[in-house]
């Protein structure tokens, strides 16, 4: 799975269950083989508004970890329950 290559500056963030690494959909499902894989990354129109939704995310969804990937696809960060990765 790679992540998408969006206009300039934005940046996409992938769910994940913390413990396991499992990825997990925007509607906290499970995501399987053969998923659509549109339905697994969340975009945002750049890096702090990324980092604001992970940080109040993950007070709300402590068992899960999120990702961070720029406009490239390239990746970022990491943040969970004990911060950045």
């Amino acid at each position: 799975m790679q992540a998408p290559k969006l206009e300039k500056n934005k940046c996409s963030v992938l769910t994940v269950q913390y413990a396991s690494g499992v990825v997990v959909k925007n509607d906290r499902t499970i995501f399987q083989k053969g998923d659509d894989e549109n339905k697994v990354y969340q975009v945002f129109d750049n890096f702090i508004e990324a980092k604001n939704f992970i940080a109040n995310f993950i007070r709300l969804e402590p068992l899960l970890e999120c990702s961070i990937f720029n406009d490239k696809g390239e990746y970022l960060s990491t943040y969970n329950i004990n911060g950045e990765e």
